[in-house]
């Protein structure tokens, strides 16, 4: 009995220590944005159009909420260049992770070097 007890005491703080150390998995989406540019080049307006999962192969919208903070954090993010003026409007994407709602700056590359 002591070592069941004993090997589910550790299997519960593994658990906790990994999701308090950021070494639980995280799950990414990619926020497709509808933009629209001005004459100079700079984002005038950013829409939600969708959102994928981009590990499911398709581009096929999921149901995943994007928070206001993270349109904001998305639209200072894709206002750091300029944009051609023509065309107009395009569509962009940046990658959202639920647990950093304020940060559009993520590249998934970045963890596999």
């Amino acid at each position: 009995m002591r070592p069941l007890v004993a090997t589910m005491f550790f299997l519960l703080a593994s658990t906790a220590w990994a999701q308090a150390s950021g070494l639980a998995a995280t799950k990414l989406y990619a926020v497709v944005f509808q933009a629209t540019v001005n004459s100079a080049g700079k984002i005038d307006t950013l829409e939600v159009s969708k959102v994928i999962d981009p590990s499911s192969g398709t581009t096929n919208a999921v149901d995943v909420t994007v928070p206001q903070s993270y349109v904001v954090a998305a639209r200072a993010f894709l206002s750091k260049r300029t944009y051609p003026s023509d065309p107009k409007q395009f569509f962009t994407y940046t990658f959202y992770d639920p647990s950093q709602p304020t940060r559009a700056d993520i590249d998934p590359k970045a963890d596999r070097q």
